[in-house]
């Protein structure tokens, strides 16, 4: 979630959650730190709520209840836990709240084995959610959450499911452009292969601070859509020889990238450890 670009306050109550404040903005939707009601019978303090923008039928309603749910059956330590939908005009959800922020906006300065531990824990909840048949749909650093000991995947692409009808890149954020395999952009289907790119992708922005295509202009989708339709992806100065040929092969045309998100997790996993102290990569 983008805790940037905030407009007005943050209202009392959501439905029947009692909010405290906005986190920030995510694709087709705010981010509010709330506090969970009775009903739910939650030992957090505290919940993350999204609240998608417009408002929804009750069938979109029951699409995406049948998504959420899906993806909470997953089992997977790297995955946030999703707690609660409701529709109220709007559609919502509730799950687990992490407090050190993400890879998009840290709580604190992260070292380079913090960052690829919580990008290796990403993959692993991507390829658990492949295995069970599903794909995320906005793997980006906003969506890699951070705890103690590395990170979780969160805030599933629900827009394809809530807006049937609408292509991908009427429903892409110019902050998500940068992280989709441009296949999509020409109409495919997302896939392990898309995300093993968006894997790529996220690696390359959360260690360098810099996109495969630049700056991408914010707010304007359209135009970020036509700077990465049209321009190569460039992996950016700053990685390691190992980190630059993930990277690379993440980026590669499919049937020549990483066949599953846990190969790439696993690469992961040993250059955190060595970055980390642990072992040599």
């Amino acid at each position: 979630m983008d805790a940037v670009g905030l407009v007005g306050a943050a209202p009392a109550n959501i439905a029947d959650y009692q909010v405290v404040r906005v986190l920030g903005e995510g694709n087709n939707g705010r981010f509010y730190l709330a506090r969970p009601p009775a009903r739910l019978g939650l030992p957090d303090e505290y919940v993350a709520v999204k609240v998608f923008t417009g408002t929804h039928s009750e069938q979109a309603y029951e699409r995406g209840v049948r998504e959420l749910r899906a993806f909470a059956q997953v089992a997977s330590p790297y995955l946030v836990r999703v707690f609660d939908a409701v529709l109220q005009d709007s559609f919502l959800y509730a799950m687990e709240y992490c407090p050190l922020g993400s890879l998009a906006a840290p709580a604190r300065p992260l070292s380079r084995g913090e960052v690829l531990r919580a990008v290796a824990h990403a993959a692993h909840a991507a390829h658990a959610l492949h295995e069970a048949g599903l794909t995320h749909g906005d793997i980006k650093p906003a969506n890699v959450l951070l705890t103690e000991d590395g990170g979780k995947l969160s805030d599933l692409g629900l827009a394809r499911y809530l807006a049937p009808g609408v292509t991908l890149t009427g429903m892409a954020s110019a902050a998500s452009v940068e992280y989709l395999d441009p296949a999509l952009l020409r109409g495919d289907r997302p896939s392990r292969a898309t995300e093993v790119f968006a894997l790529g992708a996220t690696l390359n922005r959360a260690l360098t601070g810099t996109g495969l295509y630049g700056e991408l202009p914010d707010g304007e989708p359209l135009l970020a859509i036509r700077r990465v339709m049209s321009a190569e992806p460039a992996i950016s100065p700053g990685l390691t020889d190992d980190e630059a040929a993930l990277v690379s092969e993440c980026l590669a045309p499919v049937g020549q990238r990483p066949a599953t998100a846990e190969q790439v997790a696993l690469r992961l996993d040993r250059l955190a450890a060595a970055a980390l102290g642990g072992v040599r990569a």
